[in-house]
């Protein structure tokens, strides 16, 4: 399919409609991200048109939940950027090991990589007896792919190598089991996990948490819906609490240095002060 011809015009009145119509928010998106997933669910879908998809969603109330999987699809892996989860395990959860409960929010959880690889961290680390988790996403069908825990084994097989940057002296394949072309993570890793739907533009946060990881999500979003956000993390983040976000969110600039110290930059790790 060639490049998309929608215009900037066609896009907010797109935008703004499904908003009017099923109070789901893409307004705050970045223009050209976006442009890019609605060409990518129009081939998908084989709507061909920008008309074509328009229709579709105004006549059909249950399209809008098959257009939301596409335009959210999410990119993940399991322990991407091992510098984090050693981080976490050396310097995060020690400090918070001394708590009765430890809190924790992954916001635009996708298909769950996060969720199992947090899992097994907290694990390794004797901390899940006492954690709780809320792991949200805009679509239901992530959320039924993190809960089931089913991956390709092919992209188990990448995951293993992120893990042993992670740690070298343990079995990543302990952690699931092989069947077929797939692999099926223990159950166990999400025994602390309630899953939930979420829109994180227009939704309030779930609770207050010590610990929110919002990673490669708000690449997507423009700078003013950023802002909203990291506002609202800081407000549901409990006293010293930690955000994590992605490596390619572009957030740097536009944090708060009177509300986040910046606690390990190469990680992505901030500190809530105040």
């Amino acid at each position: 399919m060639p490049a998309t011809q929608i215009t900037d015009e066609e896009l907010k009145s797109l935008t703004s409609a499904i908003l009017r119509r099923y109070g789901i928010d893409f307004t705050c998106y970045e223009p050209t991200s976006l442009k890019r997933r609605v060409d990518r669910c129009i081939s998908v879908l084989k709507l061909e048109t920008v008309h074509n998809l328009w229709v579709k969603l105004l006549k059909d109330q249950l399209f809008v939940h098959r257009f939301m999987d596409e335009v959210s699809v999410g990119l993940t892996a399991m322990f991407r950027d091992p510098i984090l989860w050693r981080a976490l395990k050396a310097d995060i959860l020690p400090k918070l090991a001394a708590n009765n409960k430890i809190s924790i929010w992954h916001a635009g959880c996708s298909s769950g990589e996060e969720v199992y690889t947090m899992g097994i961290v907290l694990q390794e680390s004797g901390c899940q007896s006492k954690s709780k988790a809320i792991a949200t996403d805009i679509s239901d069908a992530a959320i039924a792919e993190a809960q089931q825990g089913k991956y390709h084994h092919m992209k188990l097989a990448d995951y293993g190598k992120n893990y042993r940057e992670y740690n070298s002296l343990a079995s990543f394949e302990k952690y699931y089991q092989r069947g077929g072309g797939d692999g099926m993570m223990d159950s166990q890793l999400i025994q602390h996990v309630d899953f939930r739907h979420h829109n994180l533009i227009s939704e309030l946060p779930p609770g207050q948490f010590d610990i929110i990881f919002c990673r490669n999500v708000m690449i997507y979003f423009d700078n003013q819906a950023k802002l909203n956000l990291l506002e609202r993390f800081h407000q549901h983040l409990n006293e010293g609490g930690y955000l994590i976000i992605g490596f390619y969110d572009a957030l740097v600039p536009l944090i708060d240095k009177s509300k986040f110290h910046f606690l390990n930059l190469d990680a992505k790790i901030f500190q809530k002060i105040g």
